[in-house]
């Protein structure tokens, strides 16, 4: 960590922010009551805590005071790793799991999708992880007890249940015969897995939340499933946000509350529970967007945020071979330094085509700024009445700040976010860049 400190002084108070209604998509109101961003809003996934059996890889070390949540999947813990044949359970690699994520601090999530090949209903049918991965369970009663399983051994412990992972629908012709579909069933015959979840779950953990499947691209399989009839079942929404850009992320994020909305579901808590970005080059581009898309995360109400994966090759905060941090690594570890324990004030988006974020905590005042379009930099013309604290950038921290050159110059953005910590004064006057 590269923070810039000095015992200068300057007054710095931000305009209020533009309310939902604004002409922007960053526009972004504070919500109300003020949200204050919990230790669990950072969660990724673990594809090898354990190393995997005669794979010669080495385990994934936990990266200390970072990860608030962790959610299974990837990590060889599916229904096929834990009952290989019916009524044999294997959990050695589950508890492991689940007693590092506790020990760690952090919440868990368990994805309970997909079937073992000998418990489905097309047992030959492809999928990604071998035939018989996407279908529904041919027999109901092995799901149920499957899930009663769970439960038992990790009451209290397992926080919440997302019900599968990127269902596709046979309801739909285009969602037919995807060889990498992660479901393959009917969306009725997804809704009545919700509700013999939920059953379960109501007998055996009643404080477990059981999620939606986490679904993935446009909302047309999301409100299906809710016009079905599942989201009497469930306690949470569980999506993907997997975009390209910032304004990707916030579109669709309004199309997802869109649809809560229709089905009076607002209120339910909203888990993204994957997002990545894969590396070229030097990854900073990839850094940049994930530091980004935290931080919109956050400020849009998004309850937690699972970075997909840490140890994962193409998006992860690891080197594979290595185990060295990446870009992200340095990302997502700033960004829950800005974010965890802070107030959210709302977001803007700057003529200039800077996007500005505000939140306040323990008594300072915090700026995240960064490029949305083009070049440009906030400026701002600051009296001495009050004490500049930091400032550092999200990827590139051996990129040390001026202070004296943001006093008199503005915070200059470019795509790699940059963060200003300040004790508050009376008034700030922005300046034109």
């Amino acid at each position: 960590m590269r923070w810039v400190r000095a015992g200068f002084s300057l007054a710095v108070l931000l305009p209020g922010i533009h309310g939902a209604a604004g002409a922007d998509l960053y526009d972004i109101a504070p919500a109300t009551p003020a949200r204050v961003v919990g230790p669990q809003y950072f969660g990724t996934h673990f594809h090898r805590l354990l190393p995997v059996s005669d794979s010669g890889e080495r385990a994934t070390p936990w990266p200390a005071g970072q990860i608030g949540a962790l959610r299974l999947w990837d990590s060889s813990t599916r229904w096929s790793d834990l009952e290989p044949s019916r009524g044999s359970f294997r959990f050695d690699r589950l508890d492991a799991y689940v007693a590092q994520a506790q020990a760690e601090g952090a919440s868990l999530l368990m994805v309970l999708g997909s079937a073992p090949r000998w418990a489905a209903a097309r047992p030959d049918e492809p999928g990604p992880y071998g035939p018989g991965s996407a279908p529904e369970p041919a027999d109901l009663e092995d799901w149920d007890r499957y899930v009663a399983a769970l439960a038992r051994r990790y009451k209290g412990r397992i926080e919440a249940y997302e019900l599968w992972n990127e269902p596709y629908f046979s309801d739909l012709p285009a969602d037919r015969n995807q060889p990498t579909a992660f479901f393959t069933g009917s969306v009725a015959s997804m809704v009545e897995l919700a509700r013999r979840a939920r059953a379960v779950l109501d007998r055996e953990d009643p404080k477990a939340v059981l999620l939606t499947p986490g679904f993935v691209g446009g909302v047309q399989r999301f409100d299906m499933f809710l016009r079905a009839g599942g989201g009497r079942y469930v306690g949470g929404v569980a999506y993907h946000y997997y975009v390209d850009d910032d304004r990707d992320f916030i579109k669709l994020h309004r199309d997802i509350r869109a649809v809560m909305a229709r089905h009076g579901l607002s209120r339910l808590p909203l888990y993204n529970t994957e997002s990545g970005f894969a590396s070229q080059g030097d990854g900073a581009d990839a850094a940049g967007l994930l530091a980004h898309s935290m931080v919109l995360g956050a400020f849009l109400g998004i309850d937690r945020f699972y970075q997909y994966a840490w140890d994962n090759g193409r998006s992860g905060m690891v080197l594979p071979l290595t185990l060295q941090p990446t870009p992200s690594a340095a990302a997502f570890a700033a960004v829950r330094r800005w974010l965890a324990g802070t107030t959210l004030l709302g977001c803007h988006l700057e003529p200039a085509g800077t996007v500005r974020c505000e939140g306040a905590r323990n008594g300072e005042n915090l700026l995240i700024a960064w490029r949305a379009e083009g070049n440009s930099t906030i400026a701002m013309r600051l009296p001495a009445s009050a004490q500049m604290i930091a400032a550092e950038h999200a990827v590139d921290q051996n990129q040390l700040i001026n202070l004296r050159a943001v006093l008199d110059s503005g915070v200059v953005a470019g795509t790699d976010p940059v963060a200003v910590w300040w004790r508050p004064s009376n008034s700030i006057e922005r300046v034109a860049p």
